[in-house]
């Protein structure tokens, strides 16, 4: 079966997203139940059997549910996470101790690369979220020729950062949150301090900052990539997916107008990703030379709010 990446459900009710390399499967977050879970899984024609490491961006309970983590225990399922997030889960989680002790919780660290299989390198990344710590994971696939694919995740993060733009440069796919409209969020009946919670810096990514944290991992790429943008966590009160989509035609139209636009949504698995080494793959990281003029690379105008100072 042809390596591939597949958002299974993103949005505040769950995230998971499924990356298959070379016979071994890769859950990034398992904030669904076991049954929606599984049969997001059939929906793609995968199963638990394909199923080997869970990886967790960060603890709040949009991804990972306390079932679904004695799911993991029951099929032998190592689950990866920072050492401050299984302290967390330790606290809160029923399943969680069970899984420890046979050996199923696992430790990943910030600026260390964590290869789970031969050839597979995940490079945490840590962001700027209200609950510490949370990463993006850029994933690469090596062969003998060198980087055959390159993924780059990111689904929760209040503002990006030049780090990530470094980060993230020449991948193949990127997958980043475009949560919510600025405009429908200040117009929304939402208490005020959840509005402000998700405008700061340490809340959630508006359409326009993902665009532009968009152009500028474009940029810093080589012509013709990004090929693919997926976009995370869509706000169903907040958002529109035309507006998300637009947003992210019009960020890389100056650097690859042909780059495939998907939007994930919550409901149905988003459209597989085909990942493969290709004749250009070499250019990930070359100079630009069909763009002149570098994006200028703001961090939002917003403050984090008392508590949450990145």
């Amino acid at each position: 079966m042809p390596d591939r990446f597949t958002v299974l459900a993103s949005g505040s009710s769950g995230n998971a997203a499924l990356l298959e390399t070379d016979g071994f499967g890769l859950l990034i977050d398992c904030g669904l139940g076991p049954r929606v879970l599984s049969a997001r899984l059939r929906e793609v024609g995968a199963g638990w059997n394909r199923i080997h490491a869970v990886i967790l961006t960060h603890i709040h309970g949009d991804h990972w549910k306390d079932f679904t983590l004695a799911d993991l225990r029951s099929r032998k399922i190592p689950l990866y996470a920072h050492p401050a997030q299984l302290a967390h889960l330790a606290l809160v989680a029923e399943s969680f101790e069970p899984l420890r002790k046979v050996g199923l919780a696992r430790c990943y660290t910030a600026r260390q690369a964590l290869e789970m299989t031969p050839g597979l390198a995940i490079q945490p990344i840590r962001v700027s979220h209200d609950a510490e710590p949370t990463f993006a994971f850029r994933i690469d696939r090596h062969d003998a020729a060198g980087i055959a694919w390159s993924l780059g995740y990111a689904s929760d993060l209040g503002c990006g950062s030049p780090e990530l733009v470094e980060a993230f440069a020449g991948v193949d796919v990127l997958a980043l949150e475009y949560n919510h409209d600025v405009e429908l969020e200040q117009r929304s009946r939402r208490p005020r301090h959840l509005v402000d919670r998700v405008l700061s810096d340490c809340g959630h990514l508006s359409n326009d900052q993902a665009a532009e944290l968009t152009a500028a991992i474009a940029y810093r790429s080589g012509d013709g990539f990004p090929r693919h943008l997926v976009q995370l966590h869509l706000s169903r009160e907040c958002n529109r997916v035309e507006l998300a989509a637009a947003k992210g035609r019009a960020s890389l139209a100056p650097f690859n107008a042909q780059a495939e636009i998907i939007t994930a949504r919550q409901e149905i698995a988003a459209k597989p990703v085909l990942l493969a080494r290709q004749a250009d793959s070499h250019k990930r990281c070359a100079r630009r030379t069909t763009v002149t003029a570098a994006p200028v690379y703001r961090r939002p105008t917003q403050p984090p709010l008392p508590g949450f100072d990145a």
